[in-house]
């Protein structure tokens, strides 16, 4: 008997458990069944969970991303309008008091800095512009609804990958248990039985094989 290896997806042991278990049902050996289709389903429970999981973590980074550019493109749309304004605004006040140190300051900052460095942003605009002029108008609300959606965006993506880690943990307790449970029934069947009866009950495990490939084949 050969379990799947220890880096397979829990879709192969879940094939494996399924195989196992219908084998054991022919054989009216019901116990034995039970056990066997008992950790089959938990570790298919754990890891739809985990696919769950990263399915919000996916979803965060992308909504997060989103954001990002909401925040470059009004950054590079008020530099635009503002460095239009003169032959020489790029040089004067207001946009050497907005973008000091140049428009990448912001929007290449790392993503542990990004709302520190867009803050920055609307203080400095809003220092920097009257209230009736144009561009903070236009500029201030939007960059605030997209500061507000990144930061929610970085809330939801800890929580999930939180949710994401504790999953995993879940699919190696689930696995750990299946494979003790599998090493479990095989003993039985050998003492019930013999080592080359109980082998039949057990699918052979193609080694080298795609994580998800197919279904294992059974033994001779």
């Amino acid at each position: 008997m050969q379990l799947p290896a220890p880096s397979s997806a829990p879709e192969v042991r879940i094939r494996y458990g399924r195989y196992v278990a219908r084998r054991l049902r022919r054989s009216k050996l019901d116990a034995l069944q039970k056990t066997v289709t008992a950790v089959t389903d938990s570790v298919k429970a754990a890891g739809r969970a985990r696919e769950d999981a990263a399915e919000l973590v996916d979803e965060a980074i992308a909504d997060r991303d989103g954001a990002d550019d909401d925040l470059d493109e009004q950054t590079q749309e008020l530099r635009n309008a503002l460095a239009g304004r003169s032959l020489e605004a790029v040089n004067e006040s207001p946009y050497t008091d907005i973008f000091p140190d140049g428009i990448g300051y912001y929007i290449g900052a790392p993503l542990d800095e990004q709302v520190d460095r867009y803050t920055q942003l609307i203080e400095r605009i809003e220092k920097a512009l009257p209230a009736s002029d144009s561009e903070r108008k236009k500029r201030v609300p939007a960059l605030r609804a997209a500061l507000k959606e990144f930061r929610v965006a970085e809330e939801a993506l800890d929580k999930a990958r939180r949710v994401e880690a504790e999953a995993s943990r879940a699919v190696a307790t689930a696995t750990d248990r299946f494979n003790r449970q599998l090493e479990r029934c095989y003993g039985a069947l050998v003492a019930e039985q013999s080592k080359s009866a109980a082998e039949r009950y057990f699918p052979r495990v193609r080694r080298g094989k795609a994580k998800r490939g197919p279904a294992p084949e059974p033994s001779p």
